[in-house]
């Protein structure tokens, strides 16, 4: 079974997302992209509630996300701030109410807001393994490094177990994979 169907990067960023909230190192993930029937079952066998969201952009389009979390409370919650909302972009509200949905620390959101992609300490491939960036000087992210790096270890094997030797062969770097699909969720 080929679970990568052409979307091999957001698939991958999918499986990772989701053993990063079913660890409980996010308490909430957002799927931006649309995932199949399988991937969703795996998400389920995780553990994870899953609940779609639907956002109005500005052009009045209705936008589909995929919400998950372990916790049905704060899932539901999720859902009654966001569902049917109109997409605001990263307003400093915004930013501060997604950032604990998505287990951001609140010191990196709020550097955002102030500096959006301010240098840190992180190197390339440490930055790469988070949703959010790391504010100058954090000592909340670094901690969190081995627990990420595992995670991704982790979606490296599921991701191999169930995608075809071809799709395996491309020769993509997966923490690049994982770097590249950060632009699908949006926040910090």
């Amino acid at each position: 079974m080929d679970l990568i169907a052409g979307l091999g990067d957001l698939v991958f960023d999918a499986i990772y997302l989701g053993i990063l909230t079913a660890r409980g190192l996010k308490p909430l993930s957002r799927l931006e992209y649309p995932i199949d029937e399988t991937v969703l079952g795996w998400l389920s066998a995780q553990g994870l509630l899953t609940a779609v969201v639907t956002r109005v952009a500005r052009n009045g389009a209705r936008v589909h996300h995929l919400a998950l979390s372990r916790d049905a409370d704060l899932l539901s919650r999720y859902c009654a701030e966001f569902d049917r909302q109109p997409l605001r972009g990263e307003t400093p509200g915004v930013i501060r109410r997604e950032a604990h949905y998505f287990g951001y620390p609140a010191c990196c959101a709020e550097a955002y807001i102030r500096t959006p992609h301010a240098p840190n300490h992180l190197t390339a491939a440490e930055q790469a393994l988070f949703y959010h960036r790391a504010c100058p000087g954090c000592r909340v992210t670094p901690r969190l490094i081995p627990a990420y790096r595992a995670a991704l270890i982790e979606a490296q094997a599921v991701w191999r177990s169930t995608t075809s030797e071809e799709s395996q062969q491309s020769g993509t770097d997966l923490t690049e994979m994982v770097r590249r699909s950060r632009s699908v969720e949006n926040g910090i």
